[in-house]
């Protein structure tokens, strides 16, 4: 790629999603509350739902991550109606960043504000596999999803040149592996706790139904 951005540190995270299914893991489908997850230091949570929900999802995403893009497509939307209309549940979805396209995706995303971040990430998750099989041509592909959403070459070589926000994104992400123990994406918490997937993204609607009832 040729995008003109700088990544001025080396992430210590490994590069990889968890497996949706068919992945052993070690550790229980219900960690205990990590300590300081629901309180993030770098970027503050942006969230979807009622601010009194008694439960909160956090969700590390990454647009490049195929298991994140499946979890968005497939039961996002579901979960919102189920649990944010009805008032139960609000949502965090939290950026992690694997490689220098996800950077490039999160600092565009982030040119827009705040209200308009999620939204934005998820245009170019629905794109990524006219962005994966452009090859060589993969700044143009980004910056022609870019272009559709009404960013103009100013605008893009602008939010991609924001080494403060880059920083942030680096910090952030370090955060995450280093403090609440992710290591790939998705990650999901449910009220603190990892949930750790074993089977399918319903684990996910488990664990929130056992938060709701207070278990």
């Amino acid at each position: 790629m040729t995008f003109k951005i700088k990544i001025t540190r080396v992430l210590r995270v490994p590069i990889l999603c968890f497996l949706a299914a068919g992945m052993l893991f070690t550790r229980p489908a219900y960690a205990d509350p990590m300590a300081g997850v629901l309180e993030p230091k770098i970027i503050p949570d942006t969230f979807h739902g009622e601010a009194a929900a008694p439960v909160t999802l956090i969700v590390y995403s990454s647009p490049t991550c195929s298991h994140c893009i499946e979890f968005h497509e497939s039961s996002l939307r579901a979960i919102e109606e189920k649990y944010v209309k009805r008032g139960v549940l609000k949502i965090s979805m939290r950026p992690f960043m694997r490689n220098s396209l996800d950077a490039v995706i999160f600092m565009i995303a982030s040119s827009r504000g705040a209200g308009r971040f999620d939204e934005t990430v998820s245009v170019f998750m629905s794109r990524m596999d006219e962005i994966s099989a452009a090859g060589e041509g993969t700044e143009a592909a980004v910056r022609k999803v870019a272009g559709d959403i009404e960013i103009d070459r100013l605008a893009f070589d602008r939010a991609v040149s924001n080494q403060l926000y880059l920083d942030q994104l680096t910090r952030a992400t370090n955060e995450a592996r280093d403090l609440f123990g992710v290591t790939g994406t998705p990650s999901f918490f449910v009220n603190g706790r990892q949930v750790v997937l074993k089977d399918s993204f319903a684990e996910i609607g488990q664990a929130i139904d056992a938060a709701v009832a207070g278990r």
